[in-house]
């Protein structure tokens, strides 16, 4: 009876937790590491390589960072994730650093998901247990010429799912190009490139592997500034999707951001279409940002929204 109900809990926690979607032939292990979404990114739908370097660079555009005017960058933020369906909070920090023609990024996420109950086949109640995702990494970049640098990351994450069973534990790793001409930026990367993992019962999932291309443009007029980038995810390994995003962000006098978005994605990669906007301020080195995604009806994204704060010099 007691291996009974520890296959009951297995099930429950499958469910609850992130790692398996709706059904195993259309899901990716550890989704969770593809969902990161700081304020910034958030706002402009998503987009992670295609923006310029921010503190959280380790979970997007680790490349960036030797193209930046400032050296230090951090920035700590909160996640409510999903909040009308499976109510995941989610704590992000993250650190980067310019010396010279090198970057260096730190970035952590823990994911707290709803509590669940096991029941064994006859009605005992085998406790609650809150599932438990977390990842940490660091990343290093180059700028190779004037125009062109170089990024690698690698991360370890860990989804606990059950207290009787081992956790999921993988090393991934993310590369990335980045390529300016004047006011433009293309950027390549290779995202959560990594082995499959094994569930308790020995089926193997794999990562949400993905490769990425992305095309921005930044300037500024005086006391205004504009960044726009349309970006683009094909996701192979696992089950095959596309995911596209579209974002802008205004800025005055480096005082106010103004910004917008909209993400094209299927459930199969864990995150479905939504549109997003958000705020940022800016003053005396420090900077608060908020985003809130826009989702239909019955998207698991609604009310989803993030806010943040950091300092850079």
């Amino acid at each position: 009876m007691k291996t009974t109900g520890k296959n009951i809990l297995l099930v429950l926690a499958l469910l609850a937790g992130p790692m398996v979607a709706a059904e195993a032939q259309e899901s990716a292990a550890m989704p969770f590491i593809d969902n990161v979404l700081t304020p910034r990114a958030a706002a402009m739908g998503g987009i992670s390589a295609g923006v310029s370097s921010d503190a959280y660079a380790q979970f997007g555009n680790i490349a960036a960072i030797p193209f930046t005017d400032g050296s230090l960058a951090a920035g700590v933020s909160y996640d409510n994730w999903q909040p009308s369906v499976a109510g995941i909070n989610t704590g992000i920090a993250g650190a980067t650093y310019r010396l010279g023609r090198f970057g260096i990024s730190l970035g952590a996420s823990v994911a707290v998901n709803k509590a669940y109950e096991g029941i064994s086949e006859t009605g005992v109640s085998l406790g609650k247990f809150t599932p438990v995702d977390w990842q940490i990494g660091a990343g290093v970049s180059y700028l190779i010429t004037d125009s062109f640098s170089a990024g690698v990351g690698l991360n370890y994450a860990t989804s606990i799912t059950s207290p009787y069973y081992k956790n999921l534990n993988t090393f991934y790793a993310d590369i990335q190009l980045m390529y300016r001409i004047r006011q433009f930026s293309i950027s390549l990367s290779g995202n959560n490139l990594g082995l499959p993992v094994s569930s308790a019962s020995g089926a193997k999932f794999n990562l949400p592997m993905n490769a990425g291309l992305a095309v921005s443009y930044g300037n500024v007029w005086g006391k205004h500034g504009l960044e726009a980038a349309v970006e683009g995810k094909a996701y192979f390994g696992g089950p095959s999707a596309m995911g596209c995003a579209v974002g802008a962000e205004y800025e005055y006098d480096s005082l106010i951001a103004v910004r917008a978005g909209y993400h094209y994605g299927s459930v199969k990669n864990g995150i479905p279409s939504f549109a997003s906007v958000g705020l940022g301020a800016h003053f005396f080195g420090v900077n608060v940002d908020v985003a809130y995604l826009i989702a239909s009806g019955n998207s698991p994204l609604r009310n989803t929204f993030s806010v943040g704060v950091g300092y850079s010099f």
